[in-house]
C-alpha cells in the first residue's frame, strides 16, 4: 500500500491504494511509518510524499470502523509530530485531490507542489467529526484565517490556482516538475534548511492541547452526532446532527 524509490539524496514515498482513492486506514499508516524509518536509514536529504492514481488521498477510510477510533486519531498525530521533528525536507507532490486527512499529509510537509487537478476540502464537520488544534494552525499559516475558516466552518473546498495564489502551493506541476523541484533542493546545504525547518515549525501548532481543549475533542470523538453520520453514509441520506 505504500511504495519507496531512492534516487540520491531524495526518497519517493507513494500511497498505493488508488482503488481506495488512497485513503488511510491502520495498514496504511504501518507501511508509511515503516517508510519514513527507511527514510531516516539511508539518510536521505529530500522526502517527495505523493500519491498514485488520480487524488493525493481522500482522508481517513470510513469504511474501516479503526479510523473512526480516538486511538487511530491519536496515531496520525503522533506521526505528524514525528514528520515535523525529522531532519529530512518533506516535499508534498499533490497528485489530485486531498481530502481531510490528505490535507493534513500535505500540511505536514514543509513544502508543497500541487497538480493544477489538486484541490483541498476538510469536510470534517459534514461527517460529524472534528479536527485538532495542530491541523487549525497549520491550515490558518499556509491559507490565512479567513479562508481556514471557509475550509473548516463551511467545508469550503480550495482549488489550485487559488492555493498558489495564498501559499499553500510552493509551485504547480505534475509529478515531474514535483521531482524537479525537489532535486534542486536536495543540492542546498543541508543544514541552512535544516535550520530552517525547525525555525518554522517551532510555534503555536505543536504546543500541548490544553485540557478543555482535549475535552472538546474527545467529546466529538465519543458523540452521538458521530454515531448518526455513520448511519447516514450507510443509509445514503443525509445526516439529523443533534448537538450531542
Amino acid at each position: 500500500m505504500i511504495g519507496y524509490t531512492l534516487e540520491e539524496k531524495v526518497a519517493v514515498i507513494e500511497f498505493q491504494r488508488p482503488e481506495a482513492r488512497n485513503a488511510l486506514n491502520p495498514e496504511i499508516m504501518d507501511g508509511l511509518e515503516a517508510a519514513f524509518d527507511r527514510a531516516e536509514a539511508d539518510e536521505v536529504f529530500v522526502i517527495v510524499l505523493t500519491g498514485q492514481g488520480t487524488v493525493f488521498s481522500a482522508g481517513a477510510d470510513l469504511r474501516s470502523g479503526a479510523v473512526l477510533d480516538k486511538n487511530f486519531m491519536e496515531r496520525v498525530i503522533r506521526f505528524y509530530r514525528r514528520v515535523e521533528a525529522m531532519k529530512q525536507i518533506v516535499v508534498a507532490a499533490l497528485n489530485g485531490p486531498a481530502v481531510g486527512a490528505g490535507v493534513q499529509m500535505a500540511m505536514v510537509a514543509d513544502l508543497r507542489v500541487l497538480d493544477p487537478s489538486a484541490t483541498i476540502a476538510i469536510p470534517a464537520a459534514k461527517l460529524g467529526v472534528t479536527i485538532d488544534k495542530w491541523t487549525l494552525r497549520r491550515l490558518e499559516d499556509l491559507v490565512g484565517g479567513g479562508h481556514a475558516r471557509g475550509v473548516l466552518m463551511a467545508a469550503q473546498k480550495i482549488g489550485a490556482e487559488k492555493l498558489a495564489e495564498l501559499g499553500f502551493a510552493n509551485a504547480i506541476g505534475d509529478r515531474e516538475a514535483a521531482l524537479e523541484f525537489a532535486r534542486g533542493i536536495a543540492g542546498l546545504a543541508p543544514l541552512s534548511l535544516q535550520n530552517y525547518k525547525a525555525l518554522f515549525k517551532s510555534d503555536v501548532a505543536v504546543e500541548p492541547l490544553t485540557e478543555a481543549e482535549e475535552a472538546r475533542l474527545h467529546a466529538v470523538w465519543d458523540s452521538e452526532d458521530l454515531k448518526e453520520a455513520i448511519m447516514a453514509r450507510i443509509e445514503k441520506r443525509e445526516p439529523r446532527f443533534q448537538g450531542r
